[in-house]
């Protein structure tokens, strides 16, 4: 049997590739190697699992092993394997990334699990406004789960509003999801009427605190869409000012918070006249979700 370090492209096997790939990512300390290295060889020769297994044995493609390596050299320098691949897993769904959208987390999957149970016995088909809709994650996974709704996602990138349509187009929710290029509320007309649900994800890493992040964030997400203000809560506060006026009586605003911020965040939605405030907690306990609706 020859060294691992020997073996060319033409004579490596799919499973003597992850190997390879799972024994580097562990020299290098990353916390989920096996994982990573199953990933990336499923994008880099295009095989899903079963694929996968029944080519185990077969010789890798030499430009699939210079993907291969190409990435290993990333992802040990900090690259998000999501980031390499270009596509995030999303409740149930794979939404396509780029470098100017945020990268889905698993924690944000309970906003959208939030908003559908607390709406699910409405009478009528809600209409939902999304408020820095990046890759479209939140919004179009209530659209494909709630066949009758409908929203508004709005961003103030350009870039990312495509990865937004594009996602919509391939999710089959497009001809219920108008995106526009808009600051907050700013492209919002009267024309759209009031919505039964705003939610937003906005920046809220406190600026002095960017530095400190795990270079997987601090490097690869849009600092826009990390920068929250000297204190983390500007748009907070720029958006619980306004969303009153956008919402019908008894209408929720629900936002993604910090696992510090629920105490700030509801006191600024009480103070704007909000009622029934809830904070739920994310997988681990931390505070994730604060909601609230519009008085009647």
């Amino acid at each position: 049997m020859p060294d691992m370090a020997e073996l060319t492209p033409e004579i490596l096997t799919h499973e003597q590739a992850h190997r390879q790939l799972r024994d580097a990512f562990r020299a290098a300390a990353l916390a989920t190697p096996e994982l990573d290295a199953r990933v990336l060889l499923a994008a880099a020769t295009r095989f899903d699992d079963t694929q996968l297994a029944l080519q185990a044995e077969a010789p890798i493609d030499a430009a699939a092993y210079a993907r291969l390596l190409t990435w290993q050299a990333q992802r040990i320098q900090g690259a998000p394997v999501s980031r390499l691949i270009g596509q995030r897993g999303f409740y149930g769904r794979t939404f396509k990334i780029n470098r100017h959208v945020l990268d889905p987390r698993p924690d944000s999957e309970l906003l959208v699990e939030t908003v559908l149970a607390a709406h699910a016995a409405s009478q009528s088909p809600q209409r939902v406004l999304d408020l820095g809709t990046g890759s479209g994650c939140l919004i179009i996974s209530l659209l494909a789960e709630a066949g009758l709704w409908s929203g508004v996602g709005l961003d103030a990138s350009r870039q990312a509003l495509a990865m937004a349509r594009a996602n919509a187009h391939r999710l089959g929710v497009r001809d219920r999801l108008h995106l526009r290029h808009s600051h907050w509320f700013d492209a919002v007309t009267k024309s759209d009427g009031l919505f039964d649900v705003i939610i937003s994800n906005p920046p809220y890493i406190r600026r002095g605190d960017i530095a400190a992040l795990d270079i997987e964030v601090r490097a690869h997400d849009p600092l826009m869409a990390l920068d929250g203000g000297a204190d983390g809560f500007r748009d907070y506060r720029l958006i619980t000012q306004a969303a009153a006026a956008y919402l019908k009586a008894g209408g929720g605003l629900y936002f993604e918070i910090g696992h510090d911020h629920a105490d700030a965040v509801g006191t600024m939605m009480q103070q704007a006249g909000f009622v029934g405030l809830q904070v739920r907690q994310d997988l681990a306990g931390r505070d994730r979700l604060v909601s609230g609706q519009k008085k009647v």
